[in-house]
Parts: structure tokens; sequence; C-alpha cells
């Protein structure tokens, strides 16, 4: 498995996604950034979290014999622990992030993804795309039904109640998905596997890297794994940089904030090289 991964903070902030590459697994992550005034109840911060949680989940990626499902339950809840006695892991606002990893297993590769990190696979005459947007759709759906109210607030404001309301929803039935506290997640997962000799590559982004297509509709996801087997990953960020800048105040793609951490691994196989 040939891997090239490139990860870059949103300009002037800390980078709070994470990813970790090994010979037969792939894991990323993307840390919930929130206001600076709300209390996470714990004292080590969302990076600690996202790198903890993505070392531990690797870690137990490595062993075949479990799922992956059983494998990011047992990662969150070893990271819980690793905390639980300093840090209020029951306060709503405590850390939590996506999660996407990929695993060559035999003759297959394996994908688990948790909320709205990206797994794009290339097949023979399709390209597979796994990921679960609630988490932007029910931000979105709370922002249309609070917008009278938030009006009337500062832009902080503004931000501190949206999170509230998102918290609120945070690992219900009703709401949306992510790891955090309770292992259970887990089993919101989305998995699935297809043949190894019928993947022509294979792609991990973050929601920051795949704002080209999800949030500015400038290209469909058979360009932008084009675009990751060209030219690396690193373009694909640049790229949604330049995009971001061309509309510093949101109008144009209305959005929460206008950089964001970004983070793209292209996985390719010799078998699917062309030769030179």
């Amino acid at each position: 498995m040939l891997v090239s991964l490139a990860t870059a903070a949103r300009p002037g902030g800390v980078n709070e996604d994470f990813a970790l590459a090994g010979s037969d697994a792939v894991v990323v992550l993307d840390g919930a950034g929130l206001p600076d005034v709300l209390d996470t109840g714990c004292v080590h911060g969302v990076p600690w979290f996202v790198r903890t949680l993505g070392a531990m989940l690797h870690s137990r990626a490595a062993d075949p014999r479990a799922s992956l499902t059983e494998c990011l339950a047992d990662a969150i809840l070893g990271t819980s622990q690793a905390h639980s006695t300093m840090c209020d892991l029951g306060n709503p606002f405590t850390p939590s992030a996506t999660v996407a990893v990929a695993r060559v297993h035999g003759e297959f590769l394996e994908w688990l993804v948790l909320a709205d990190t990206t797994v794009a696979v290339r097949l023979p005459t399709t390209v597979e795309i796994i990921a679960d947007h609630r988490v932007s759709q029910i931000t979105g759906a709370q922002h249309a039904a609070l917008a009278a109210d938030l009006r009337s607030l500062r832009p902080s404001e503004r931000t501190t109640a949206l999170a509230r309301a998102q918290r609120e929803v945070m690992n219900t039935v009703d709401g949306y998905w992510v790891a955090a506290a309770d292992p259970a997640a887990a089993e919101e997962s989305l998995t699935g596997a297809a043949r190894l000799s019928d993947v022509r590559s294979a792609a991990i982004l973050t929601d920051g890297a795949a704002r080209a297509v999800d949030d500015f509709d400038t290209l469909t996801w058979p360009d932008l794994l084009e675009d990751l087997e060209e030219y690396g990953p690193r373009r694909i960020i640049n790229r949604t940089r330049e995009l971001e800048r061309s509309d510093p105040t949101c109008l144009r793609w209305p959005r929460s904030k206008c950089h964001d951490d970004a983070t793209a691994v292209l996985l390719q196989w010799e078998h699917a090289r062309p030769p030179t």
C-alpha cells in the first residue's frame, strides 16, 4: 500500500485533525472545535483527544481478528479511561471527533466512517463515497430555526448558541453520531469492504479538505480523486485555501467559518498503477 498524506491547520489556528498511516491501515480524525468560552470539562483539549484516540484506534486496527467497529469502540473506551479520573466526561462539550479508517484485510479493503470525514474508493466503473453528513444537515436546520433569535446576538454569542444547540443532539437517535466518551457510538459507523483487486485508489478526507466538492461544488468526487492521483494531497488543500480566500465573508458559499483544518490521504496499490 502506497500512502500520500497532507494535513494543514486553518490559518492562525491549531490543527485539530489527526492522521496516522501504517503498512495495512490508515486512520483519520477531525476534532470538533468549540468556542473558547465554553468549558469542555477536559483539561487536555481537542488535539490531545484526537491524538490519543487516533493512536489507540490505529493500534487496535492492526489486529485483523477484530472488526473495525470493535476497534473503534475499544479505542473510545481506552481514551475515556485515560482521562476520566481528571476530566468530566459527562460534560456535553467533552472533546469529540469524526473518524475514518481504511484497512487492508486479506484480499479486501475495509473501511469505517463515523460522521462527515469521507472515504472515497475508486472501483472499475464507479467511485464509491462513504460519509455521514447528518452533522451539517442538523446544524443547517438549527441555524434556520434559530435565525430570528440569533440576529440579536453578537457573532461570538451566535457561535456559542449554535454550539450548545448542536451538542444537545450529539450521539442521540434523532441527532448525529461522533466519537466522544461513549463506545456505543461506534455501532453507528458506516462500514463496508471491496475486493482489493478491484480498487484502483482510495482517499480519506476531513470535511475541511472535501470543501471543493461538498461545500463549494467546484469539483466532483471523480475529479477530486483524479487530482489526488495526479498531483498528490497537498494540491487539494492549497486549492481549498484559494477558494476559501476568494470568499472571505462566507457569502458566496455560506459556512460556519472561513477556513477549516484540512487533511487528505491518498492510498494506492502497485496492481493499479499504470506502467511507466
